[in-house]
């Protein structure tokens, strides 16, 4: 199970590279990261939290804050790897409720990737 979230992780990452319209001020990314990060730990997980296409948003800028504001970089790294682990699970429940887990896992192991 961990190996197939690390793989929907890994897939997120070249799903979330998109272009921002303008670059986020250091002002803006640092209040983002503090707002987004205590809606993303809350506890149980993926309580109340936005559609799949916010939290790949919130992602693409964190990834963009990183370089704007390197000396906070990990701040915005852990914003970033919680909205895509959120964005994983959704995508593993997905695949589980529509009975494509196993596709999935049959096809990966002849080698289809």
């Amino acid at each position: 199970m961990r190996s197939a979230l690390a793989l929907a992780v890994l897939l997120m990452g070249s799903v979330t590279v998109a272009q921002v319209e303008h670059a986020p001020t250091v002002a803006q990314c640092q209040a983002d990261q503090r707002l987004w990060l205590s809606k993303l730990e809350v506890l149980p997980p993926d309580t109340n939290l936005p559609a799949f296409a916010t939290l790949r948003q919130w992602s693409s800028e964190m990834g963009d804050c990183k370089e704007i504001d390197p000396k906070n970089g990990w701040e915005y790294f852990n914003v970033q790897s919680e909205s895509n682990t959120i964005q994983a699970a959704r995508m593993l429940r997905f695949l589980k409720r529509q009975h494509l887990w196993d596709k999935f896992v049959e096809e990966d192991a002849a080698g289809e990737r």
